[in-house]
This record gives structure tokens, C-alpha cells and sequence, in this order.
């Protein structure tokens, strides 16, 4: 298969995996919303919604590499290393969280809910680990923007989107639901505005190397 057409199958799963893990953040947020962890991971949609996001995770995951081509023009080994920590940090974020929510916290809801109860601490092991990779999505998702922000690729509003992804993956987790999920809806959706705004911004530049377009273009321009 040529190199071309590989780019523009990277740039559809960039697409069609940011729809489904947008619509994953949605409906997580909806269920998590009000009941304890021990009732919310019991409930019948709360496996599917999970798995939704696990293969929302792995199209983006497989689609990032198609953005090293254009990342080495506009923005040299400073974006390609931004890149692969923002993939690092999206195995933790994206996929190995909701592969927990499948495969692992309906399980502890049922044979053990103490440790998932409201107020539970989580392992010293799974904190360090999620703390290394927001650092990692932040520091990636900085390096990722700097080329747009600087006008060396287009559109230059993705480079402001990526840099207020990674202020906001610090604010929702840090300030507004330091502690997991919040009884409230729209601070949980608040909460996960970090990587709603990063899929926002490589969907589109998924979308220019879907279609073809140039960087120079941006896609959600009008027609003249």
C-alpha cells in the first residue's frame, strides 16, 4: 500500500476515533454523574460505554503516526517527540482507562467495593503513573502546537487548542474533579474538557490529510 494512502487511513481513524471517544466523555460523564462508583460500574450501559472509548483510543492511537510527516516539515524532532508522548500519555488516558472501566472496575464493584467506594484512596503505583502522563500530554501537546502557533503550519487556531487542551488536562483534574467524577454533569464535563479539545484539534488536522487538503487550508474555513 502506498505511503499515501496510509496517511489518509491515519487521518480517517484520527476522525472517526475522536467522534467515538468525544461521545464516550459524554455519556461517562451522564452515568457518572450522581451515583457512587460501586453503583455507576454495575450499571448495564457502563461496560459499553467503556468499550466505546477503548476503541475510540485505539483509532487515534493508530492514527497519530500518520501526522509524522507533516509534524517533520513544520515542526522538526521538537513535535515528532511531541507526538509520541502525547501517544504515551493517550494509552493511559484513552485506552488503559477504559479498558479498567471493562475490565477491571465492574469486577472491584462486585467482589470488592471498598476499594473503589467514594473516599477510597487509589494505589500509590496508579497515581504516579497517571501524574507521569499528564506531564506527558502536557509537555506534548505544548510541543505539538508550537509550529502552528508560530504560523509554520496551518490552520494556526489548532496550535491555541492544543495549548488549551494541555492547561485545561491540569485544571479539570487538579481543580475540578481532583477526587474522580463529580455528582454534577456539567462539571464533569467541565473536567474532561482536555482531551475533547485535543481530539478537536487532530481531528481536523486528520480531516486535511484525509481529504487531501493542504495545510496551508483550513478545512472549516467557508467556501468563497
Amino acid at each position: 500500500m502506498r505511503s499515501t494512502s496510509l496517511v489518509r487511513i491515519g487521518g480517517l481513524a484520527l476522525v472517526a476515533g475522536g467522534i467515538l471517544f468525544v461521545v464516550h466523555i459524554v455519556l461517562r460523564s451522564a452515568v457518572t454523574a450522581g451515583p457512587s462508583p460501586v453503583d455507576f460500574a454495575k450499571a448495564g450501559s457502563w461496560v459499553p460505554i467503556n468499550v466505546l472509548g477503548a476503541l475510540g483510543a485505539v483509532l487515534v492511537l493508530l492514527g497519530l503516526p500518520a501526522l509524522y510527516p507533516r509534524m517533520v516539515g513544520s515542526g522538526g524532532p521538537a513535535s515528532l517527540i511531541g507526538v509520541a508522548l502525547v501517544a504515551a500519555s493517550w494509552m493511559l488516558v484513552g485506552l488503559f482507562l477504559s479498558l479498567y472501566g471493562v475490565l477491571v472496575l465492574p469486577w472491584l464493584a462486585g467482589e470488592a467495593p471498598s476499594l473503589v467506594a467514594v473516599g477510597a484512596p487509589p494505589p500509590a503505583a496508579f497515581v504516579i503513573t497517571f501524574v507521569v502522563g499528564l506531564l506527558a500530554w502536557v509537555v506534548g501537546a505544548c510541543l505539538i502546537a508550537i509550529p502552528f502557533v508560530r504560523g509554520r503550519d496551518k490552520p494556526g487556531w489548532v496550535g491555541y487548542v492544543l495549548l488549551a487542551s494541555a492547561g485545561w488536562m491540569v485544571i479539570g483534574n487538579q481543580v475540578i474533579a481532583p477526587s474522580g467524577p463529580e455528582s454534577d454533569l456539567g462539571l464533569n464535563l467541565l473536567s474532561n474538557m482536555g482531551p475533547v479539545l485535543f481530539l478537536i484539534a487532530v481531528g481536523v488536522l486528520g480531516y486535511q490529510l484525509w481529504s487531501g487538503h493542504s495545510p496551508s487550508e483550513d478545512p472549516l474555513a467557508p467556501s468563497a
